[in-house]
């Protein structure tokens, strides 16, 4: 992984650097700020937690949600002994206060060292939907019914399932079996689901209905940021760690990034 260069975390958010980033989209963007249900309904502009994993991205920081918390946490800690004199500081938000998450719990390590500003110029955009292969994984019944594929091994004991002989369940009275007994099995058996877990694919693929925007030109987007982390941006997306995107990974898009 990559080494992550968190000194600019250390210095106060004196935000004196303004920049603009031009994102270009170079596919269809579905950018769904919310925990969808069925319908995964896309915004027209991106939010800012969307915003903020940009940069993130374009810098390298693919880290787990727990480890993010973590790394927030030990920084706070840390300067809240460093500053301890320092009064404005201990009490501002950069230090004493409650990190903001997305709706789905992103926490974004810049947050308090960039802001984007109101500047933002939104383009049109026109909206389809379309059928997007959503992945899936559970070790209940959903894989059951969700996946087409599995072991050979299994389609006796499926067929039997599909007459009626035996029951798969997931409630107090079924069993689980191990490989060997599965086809042993007398008629009025009830399994649990768990017992041919091992025998169906870690995901299986639900088609799902997603809203996709296309912008008619690049937004334009203001923000503020201290001159340590300007410089680390405008590195990053002179030469981005990894494919940029907005919304969902085939939302690839093209940045720049400039002071102004």
């Amino acid at each position: 992984m990559k080494t992550i260069d968190l000194q600019f975390f250390e210095e106060p958010p004196e935000l004196m650097v303004k920049g603009l980033l031009t994102i270009e989209a170079l596919a269809p963007l579905s950018m769904v700020a919310a925990q969808p249900g069925k319908y995964y309904r896309s915004q027209p502009h991106p939010t800012n937690h969307m915003l903020y994993g940009l940069l993130e991205n374009a810098l390298g920081w693919h880290l787990h949600d727990d480890l993010r918390t973590q790394m927030m946490d030990g920084l706070k800690k840390r300067l809240k002994k460093e500053l301890k004199n320092n009064t404005d500081w201990i009490n501002s938000e950069w230090i004493a206060g409650k990190p903001k998450t997305s709706d789905v719990g992103y926490l974004s390590l810049l947050q308090y060292h960039v802001k984007f500003t109101d500047t933002v110029i939104q383009p049109a955009v026109s909206v389809y939907d379309d059928l997007w292969s959503q992945q899936l994984r559970d070790t209940g019944r959903s894989f059951f019914g969700g996946s087409k594929h599995y072991d050979a091994s299994l389609s006796d004991l499926l067929n039997r399932e599909k007459q009626g002989h035996i029951e798969f369940g997931d409630r107090a009275e079924f069993q689980n079996h191990s490989e060997d007994e599965l086809d042993k099995l007398p008629d009025g058996s009830k399994i649990k689901y768990t017992a041919i877990r091992s025998k169906f694919p870690q995901y299986y693929v639900s088609p799902t209905v997603r809203e996709y925007v296309i912008p008619s030109r690049p937004y334009l987007i203001g923000l503020n940021t201290t001159a340590t982390l300007s410089k680390l941006l405008h590195c990053a997306f002179e030469n981005p760690a990894g494919p940029l995107y907005l919304g969902s990974n085939d939302g690839w898009v093209e940045v720049n990034y400039q002071e102004i």
